[in-house]
């Protein structure tokens, strides 16, 4: 998912506010991954784009850094304008607006179930599979982030929040595979049901 601009420049601020004696792309790309990358996704020319732009703004200051036997690299600094952009963000209220993670499942639920069963079925054990995928990869980035010098109470907590959203779309896969297995089950005894009792009919007829 592509990450709003607004919401990108606000943690690159972040990230370089947390270094003082200032931080390179190379290095706030591997921090945002392992910070972000199950929300948001970012290349490198959208990171200097952002880079170049906060530095316009005032918000970053960047300076070149020789280094010997390799290319200079720019090293970029938070400024007291973007700590002040960082801190009127921060105190800003969250939306309000919830942004479920299982619209897409959701809306093919409601046109399938009555269509396929059976194809809901091996939709919803696909995406139980995608979870999983998902929940293995929470725990890799955990790792990653025990390298990371970042807040390590904060990111944990955000990992938390990760691993209980995930299993909370488990569970909700699981609900939802026992409740299609349930109404198949009666659709079938129902069905099985009106065949014996027209069977009987013609019997006694």
């Amino acid at each position: 998912m592509k990450i709003p601009a607004g919401n990108l420049n606000f943690a690159l601020l972040g990230l370089v506010a947390a270094r003082s004696s200032g931080v390179h792309g190379y290095q706030l790309k591997t921090e945002f991954e392992a910070l972000c990358e199950d929300f948001w996704q970012l290349n490198y020319g959208r990171l200097y784009r952002a880079l170049d732009n906060l530095e316009t703004s005032g918000e970053l200051v960047g300076e070149q850094q020789v280094q010997i036997g390799r290319p200079n690299r720019k090293v970029y600094r938070i400024t007291s304008k973007g700590e002040q952009s960082l801190d009127d963000w921060l105190l800003q209220p969250l939306s309000d607006e919830p942004r479920p993670l299982r619209d897409e499942l959701s809306l093919r639920l409601l046109f399938l179930r009555h269509r396929d069963p059976l194809k809901v079925q091996r939709l919803v054990r696909e995406q139980r599979a995608i979870y999983m995928s998902r929940l293995a990869r929470v725990a890799r980035r955990r790792r990653k982030l025990d390298g990371i010098d970042f807040e390590a109470t904060v990111t944990r907590l955000v990992m938390d929040g990760l691993e209980m959203r995930v299993k909370a779309d488990l569970s909700w896969l699981d609900h939802v595979e026992h409740t299609l297995l349930e109404e198949m089950a009666a659709a079938t005894a129902t069905t099985a049901t009106t065949i014996r009792d027209q069977s009987t009919r013609r019997t006694n007829q």
